[in-house]
């Protein structure tokens, strides 16, 4: 089992890595939609949520495959990937109301509704499996622990 501190390390460089790996192609679709919407004057919400999240889809990716790497017990596992077939299914929910409400299956206000209602149950349901992989391995470097030591990071690097 490895320690939590250079878990911890690991995974912040593991981030840096990916945002540098995502930055360049993230800036060309970008850009291929705005030429896009330039030239057609027509505005599709369904690839602006794909840019937006084909990235953190990445991101989850490879978190999820340097987690495997710090426990082999089952249950770790298994909740690891739950972890990440969260971030999937949040794309895929996202995407089923987009096709919804564009093809008038709903109204705004439902579509506001169930993305609030949908948004904070993926939210509790990824802290949850946070908590149960804390819980199955003490070293676990939960999200809000990651987050914590990059902001220290960051605020020691512009002091």
């Amino acid at each position: 089992m490895i320690d939590h501190n250079i878990r911890l390390e690991r995974m912040m460089e593991n981030d840096r890595n990916r945002q540098k790996q995502m930055l360049y192609p993230t800036i060309g679709i970008i850009a291929l939609f705005i030429i896009y919407f330039w030239a057609t004057d027509v505005l599709l919400l369904l690839p602006i949520i794909l840019v937006g999240q084909l990235p953190v889809l990445y991101k989850g990716w490879h978190r999820m495959k340097l987690l495997l790497t710090f426990n082999e017990d089952a249950r770790y596992q298994q909740k690891v990937r739950s972890e990440f077939g969260l971030a999937v299914g949040n794309i895929v929910f996202l995407l089923l109301l987009i096709a919804s409400s564009m093809l008038g299956w709903i109204t705004l206000l439902t579509l506001v509704i169930v993305v609030i209602v949908g948004l904070i149950t993926f939210l509790a349901l990824g802290i949850r499996i946070d908590r149960e992989l804390k819980t199955i391995d003490p070293e676990h470097v939960t999200a809000t622990e990651l987050g914590k030591a990059q902001l220290e990071r960051e605020k020691r690097k512009s002091s």
